[in-house]
């Protein structure tokens, strides 16, 4: 059963228990997908669906689906299945050539808004996106950060990258995440940073 919640106004985090967790993964069986507020209804990100009531209310309530966000072509989830029930869009980037990568509907082009004004940016590893919520000064990542059990927001470790040059070669595209004003950072593993967003993703940075 999903948990929801408005961590921020016009912002829901919705929890779940990831259908392909084993006992001995070395991560987390809880992950966080997010539902948006735009004038054009709720965009969802990396939805992940067990019983759909409380997000078809929540859609209802809300104006309607948006459109479907994949931040990277492992978060695929229930992302296919979600935008047609909703008989909307999934938006995602090309997965690396060779590589056979699930199916969507629209390229998420970088530096180029989403539904709702929500901006999607590549951060350099394989097809992976982060966004920008800048009604809520909110950067929402998939696994690229993730926060650890100390509450310390981090790049993802070098055994998930396989660009050459592990994180040090990630850090120059996520420090142009740093010109954004940003205040929030909504991680899908861990707990989230809710205020000193800035802050907490320059010290990540200087890992």
């Amino acid at each position: 059963m999903a948990a929801r919640a408005e961590i921020l106004a016009g912002l829901w985090r919705f929890t779940a228990i990831h259908p392909d967790w084993e006992e001995g993964e070395d991560w987390e069986p809880e992950v966080a997908w997010w539902a948006i507020q735009t004038e054009r209804g709720l965009l969802l990100v990396d939805p992940l669906l067990d019983e759909p009531g409380e997000l078809d209310e929540l859609i209802a309530h809300c104006g309607g689906c948006a459109g479907v966000v994949r931040t990277c072509h492992w978060h695929q989830r229930s992302a296919a299945q979600v935008a047609e029930r909703y008989a909307t869009d999934l938006w995602a980037r090309p997965a690396p050539a060779g590589l056979d990568a699930p199916r969507f509907d629209r390229v998420a082009e970088s530096g180029k808004p989403l539904p709702g004004d929500v901006l999607a940016l590549a951060v350099g590893r394989d097809d992976e996106l982060v966004l920008w919520s800048g009604a809520q000064r909110a950067l929402l990542a998939g696994d690229v950060l993730l926060r650890d059990e100390d509450g310390a927001l981090g790049m993802c470790p070098d055994s998930g990258l396989t660009r050459d040059g592990g994180r040090a070669g990630l850090r120059p595209t996520l420090r142009e995440l740093l010109d954004l004003p940003v205040e929030h950072v909504l991680v899908a593993h861990g707990p989230l940073v809710l205020g000193d967003g800035a802050e907490a993703l320059a010290r990540a940075l200087r890992e």
